[in-house]
C-alpha cells in the first residue's frame, strides 16, 4: 500500500489534536524528536497502523522520522496553531481514547483546570494557545471593586490572590495592609507604626509606588521653599501630632539672623514680611516709599530702636534744610512736621 493510504489509516481516530480551536492552514513538519518522560509513560499505539517506520526512525523508537511530514488541518479538518503546533503527537494521540473523546469537553479535555471550575469553562476568556499566560485581565478586573493601575497592573495574580492555584479569587481584601505588611513594617522614616498609620494608606501613597507620598496637608498648605521639605524638618524627633503653624515656632533660629529684627524688636508674624518662597526679598510694603536716598539700612531713621517711631533729622542736616524752608511758612524742623509735607519722600 502507498504511504498515503497508510497515513490516513494512521489518522482514523484522529479528528483533532487540540481542544481549542482556531481555523488557520498549518502544514506541520515534525522535528526530529524524542519523547520527554514528564510528558508520562510511553503508551502502546494499539490504535495506530502497524507500519512503524510512517513515524519511527530504525535505531530508537523514542525518535521520530525527520521527513515526517503530515498536513493536520487537510487531513483532519482541526488546524494547529500556537504551542499546539509544535507539541509532539502523543501529547493528544495516545491510548486514552479516540480524540474526539476529550475533544468535547473544550480546552478540559487535556488540560486540568487549575481553578477547580470556579472560573467557568471558557478558557479562552483569560488564555490563547500560545501560552498560559492570562491575556485581558486588567480590563476584566475593572469590572470588579478594584481596579489594576500603576503597579497593581503587572504583579502576579496569586501575590494578591493567595488561592489563584485553586481558582478562589473572590474575598480579597482591597485595603492596602492586607498585601503589603511587610512595607508597613519596613517604614521607618517617619516611624508608620508608632504614629499609628497602619491604615488607609491612600492617604497618603498611590498605586505608582510608596515614595512621592501624596499627602492633602490642608491644614497648612506646603507652598514655595515648604513644598521640597521632608516631614520630619518640622515633626522633629518622630511626633507628627499637631504642630504651631505660625512661622516663628520653627524659624526661631531665622528671626535673629535677618537685619534690624531684634534691634528693632520686629514683631515675630513673619508673614508681615516675608512668603513661604524665601527669606529675601521680604515683601513687606513700607508705607513711606524707599527709593534713591531712602533706601537704607532700617536703624537709620528707625533709631529708637522700634518701628513705631522714626527719625528724619539723622541723616538731614538743620542747617541745609532751615536754609530750603527759609520762605516756608509753618515750618519747623522735626521728623513729624517733615512727614506731613513730604510723606512720598519727594520735594
Amino acid at each position: 500500500m502507498g504511504s498515503t493510504y497508510r497515513q490516513k489509516v494512521f489518522l482514523t481516530g484522529l479528528v483533532g489534536a487540540v481542544a481549542v480551536v482556531l481555523v488557520v492552514s498549518c502544514n506541520m513538519t515534525m522535528p526530529r524528536q524524542r519523547w520527554n518522560k514528564k510528558w508520562g509513560p510511553l503508551v502502546p499505539h494499539r490504535m495506530f497502523p502497524g507500519d512503524c517506520g510512517i513515524c519511527h526512525v530504525t535505531d530508537g523508537w523514542g525518535t521520530l522520522r525527520e521527513d515526517f511530514s503530515f498536513d493536520h488541518e487537510k487531513e483532519t479538518g482541526r488546524s494547529l496553531e500556537g504551542a499546539h503546533a509544535g507539541a509532539a503527537c502523543l501529547r493528544c494521540h495516545n491510548d486514552r481514547g479516540p480524540v474526539t473523546d476529550y475533544l468535547v469537553r473544550g480546552c478540559g479535555g487535556c488540560h486540568p483546570d487549575p481553578h477547580a471550575s470556579a472560573l467557568g469553562l471558557d478558557c479562552q476568556s483569560c488564555h490563547s494557545q500560545i501560552d498560559w499566560r492570562p491575556t485581558g485581565l486588567i480590563a476584566e478586573h475593572a469590572t470588579t471593586r478594584f481596579h489594576l493601575v500603576a503597579a497593581h497592573a503587572v504583579v502576579p495574580c496569586e501575590s494578591c490572590h493567595l488561592q489563584a492555584a485553586v481558582g478562589q479569587f473572590k474575598g480579597t481584601p482591597t485595603q492596602c495592609e492586607f498585601c503589603h505588611q511587610r512595607s508597613l513594617a519596613s517604614a521607618k522614616t517617619p516611624d508608620h507604626a508608632a504614629n499609628g498609620w497602619t491604615t488607609n494608606c491612600e492617604r497618603c501613597h498611590t498605586a505608582a509606588g510608596w515614595t512621592g507620598g501624596g499627602f492633602e496637608h490642608h491644614f497648612f498648605p506646603l507652598t514655595g521653599a515648604h513644598a521640597g521639605l521632608l516631614c520630619t524638618s518640622c515633626h522633629t524627633g518622630g511626633d507628627f501630632q499637631p504642630i504651631p503653624s505660625d512661622c516663628f515656632s520653627c524659624h526661631s533660629d531665622d528671626f535673629p539672623l535677618g537685619p534690624d529684627h531684634v534691634a528693632l524688636d520686629f514683631p515675630q508674624n513673619c508673614e508681615q514680611c516675608h512668603s513661604t518662597t524665601a527669606w529675601t526679598p521680604a515683601s513687606f510694603q513700607h508705607s513711606f516709599p524707599l527709593e534713591r536716598n531712602h533706601n537704607v539700612a532700617c536703624t537709620l531713621c528707625h533709631t529708637a530702636g522700634t518701628t513705631s517711631t522714626f527719625d528724619c533729622l539723622n541723616c538731614h542736616d538743620q542747617v541745609k534744610t532751615d536754609n530750603i524752608h527759609d520762605e516756608v511758612g509753618g515750618y519747623s524742623y522735626n521728623s513729624p512736621a517733615c512727614y506731613q509735607c513730604h510723606p512720598d519722600g519727594r520735594e
